[in-house]
């Protein structure tokens, strides 16, 4: 029989299980690792009808979004009171549950009128909902509007909020200016503190916006980030000053855990590979390049520039570093690169912090794990022919 996967906004599935008819996206068997359009992947699974069950990690490391999907046969779902959970799986699958992703995005000249176009507005919120903290570079509009709007609409979208924002002032030496915005989870984390730096020597085009965040660890409960967009034609000369704000920031709220991120423009053009050697966070031990030299951070298919990085500081913040990467948008929303030149020259960079993994390195195995080969053994007889 030929069977589909129906995924779900979690909302759906934490009010109930979903009747036949109900919008969502349906694929005839997708592939392994096959990135759904709006909400994720999914591997091919062999299950009753309406049986729950869950995302693999593979597929969450992708995409990141929602832990459990439903699989429903064509003519639509059997009786939902049937559905079954599978606690043992879960505990199996949802490994990386801990995973805190943190993004910065140049958003090319982010205005009011940009996000007024539907396919813009609606790439965007993809992008966002994927990040727990997400640092927005290049926001040009002045008004608060075109944000207010971002967060209305990440708000209305998949249920992975309430989303909330924290804005610089607007920032340039003249007509021009650009803000840095944090847009964040706030059921996951809070803004602690915040500051622009004091450029006092005028080095910085747009001096970093700096911020220090909760984190919902008892390995590391706060963090820095530290956002800089350098402009191409000093681009030496503010990255090699960024160390003078990271010695700040360390006085400043005397912690050593910081990430400094966002459109560094340290590639191609704006900064050979020797000079960028040279640079004092290059050469300086204890800070770690986490986007690597050879990664591109472009969406136009002729150049290959890794222009966008992530820098981590801080034993215990590169402790529970999982994983980092460019954010190949186009690919994944399946855009053209003349749709997504219109969200963004740039791809987002992104790093994840896996904050249980710290935690079991430190702590005593839980209950849950002691008990986990008890639970696998009593399974089979749970689980449907074909899953046994």
């Amino acid at each position: 029989m030929s069977s589909s996967f129906c995924v779900f906004p979690r909302q759906m599935l934490l009010g109930g299980s979903p009747r036949a008819g109900t919008e969502c996206r349906v694929w005839e068997n997708p592939a392994p690792g096959r990135c759904c359009d709006s909400v994720g992947s999914l591997h091919p699974l062999t299950a009753e009808a309406g049986v729950q069950t869950s995302w693999s990690v593979q597929s969450r490391a992708q995409v990141g979004l929602h832990l459990e999907a439903t699989w429903i046969p064509p003519e639509g779902p059997s009786s939902v009171n049937t559905a079954m959970r599978c606690p043992a799986m879960l505990l199996l699958l949802v490994g990386g549950v801990g995973a805190f992703r943190i993004c910065a995005f140049n958003t090319q000249r982010l205005t009011l009128a940009k996000v007024a176009r539907e396919q813009v507005m609606d790439t965007l919120v993809r992008i966002v909902a994927r990040c727990d903290i997400m640092v927005l570079q290049e926001v040009v509009d002045p008004s608060p509007s075109v944000i207010s709007l971002l967060i209305r609409e990440l708000n209305r979208y998949d249920g992975s909020g309430p989303y909330s924002f924290l804005s610089s002032p607007s920032l340039g030496r003249s007509t021009y200016t650009e803000k840095y915005v944090y847009i964040y989870r706030s059921h996951k984390t809070q803004v602690q503190d915040h500051y622009v730096y004091n450029d006092e020597d005028d080095v910085f085009a747009r001096e970093p916006f700096v911020a220090q965040f909760t984190l919902p660890s008892k390995v590391l409960p706060s963090l820095v980030l530290v956002p800089l967009h350098t402009t191409p034609k000093a681009v030496e000369k503010e990255l090699n000053a960024l160390y003078d704000v990271f010695l700040d920031v360390s006085q400043h709220w005397q912690s050593k855990d910081m990430i400094l991120l966002g459109d560094f423009n340290a590639d191609c053009g704006s900064l050979t590979k020797k000079r960028l050697n040279e640079l004092v966070l290059r050469t300086q031990a204890d800070f770690y390049w986490a986007i690597a030299d050879e990664k591109d951070t472009t969406v136009r298919a002729t150049t290959h520039c890794a222009y966008d990085r992530i820098v981590l500081h801080g034993e215990r913040c590169r402790s529970l570093q999982h994983r980092a990467a460019a954010f190949d948008f186009p690919s994944v929303f399946q855009l053209t690169e003349e749709e997504a030149l219109n969200i963004s020259d740039h791809y987002p960079v992104e790093v994840e912090l896996e904050l249980n993994r710290a935690a079991h390195q430190i702590q005593p195995l839980s209950l849950a794990t002691l008990l986990l080969p008890s639970l696998l053994l009593v399974l089979p007889p749970l689980l449907p022919p074909s899953w046994a």
